[in-house]
């Protein structure tokens, strides 16, 4: 379990990080949804997002819990 707090402070750190800048992000969790967003605010025990993607989630604002999150990284637009 000490693993997990460990990740999830480090995000929360990140996040912070991420919300300062103003950068996109990148969420994936336990149950494979998927979320390509900005962040609104990040708290204790969650952090609050609005999707710009994928489509079905495009203008949603969420609460999504750290511990169901299993990736969390800088969201990086593919140039093709």
């Amino acid at each position: 379990m000490d693993m997990v707090k460990d990740k999830i402070e480090r995000w929360k750190i990140l996040a912070n990080i991420f919300l300062n800048r103003n950068k996109k992000i990148f969420i994936k969790e336990l149950n494979e949804d998927l979320h390509f967003c900005e962040i609104i605010s990040v708290n204790e025990d969650s952090i609050t997002i609005k999707n710009f993607g994928p489509e079905q989630r495009a203008d949603i604002t969420e609460e999504i819990y750290w511990v169901q999150i299993l990736e969390f990284d800088e969201y990086r637009e593919v140039i093709r």
